[in-house]
């Protein structure tokens, strides 16, 4: 069975919805819409960042797992989120900042 037709959410607008609640005239530009990643700290984040984060940097003791750096560290997914990683310490590494930047553009430009 079809769908009612709502109209749009905006104040004194009485056109039929086409995206997310509002008419074409009042519907945000599809870019503007947020992705898996530049959505707000959830639950998951937050737990990375108190459970995840602090035992990878110890499994790795303290140095990243690519050139032995001690300086400048960072936790970084193995297999990105976007990609389908979990959030696990099975998908954390230790990085250094300049390699977590070179895996980084190695994992955009391998899509």
């Amino acid at each position: 069975m079809p769908r009612a037709a709502s109209i749009c959410y905006v104040r004194g607008c009485t056109k039929r919805t086409v995206y997310r609640g509002r008419c074409g005239g009042h519907a945000p530009p599809a870019w503007e819409a947020q992705s898996a990643r530049n959505r707000q700290r959830g639950p998951t984040q937050r737990a990375w960042d108190r459970l995840v984060r602090p035992r990878a940097l110890a499994r790795d003791n303290f140095a990243c797992v690519r050139c032995g750096a001690r300086e400048g560290l960072e936790v970084d997914h193995v297999v990105p989120i976007a990609r389908g990683g979990t959030w696990t310490l099975d998908n954390a590494q230790t990085l250094c900042s300049v390699c977590h930047q070179a895996k980084s553009a190695t994992d955009r430009h391998s899509r």
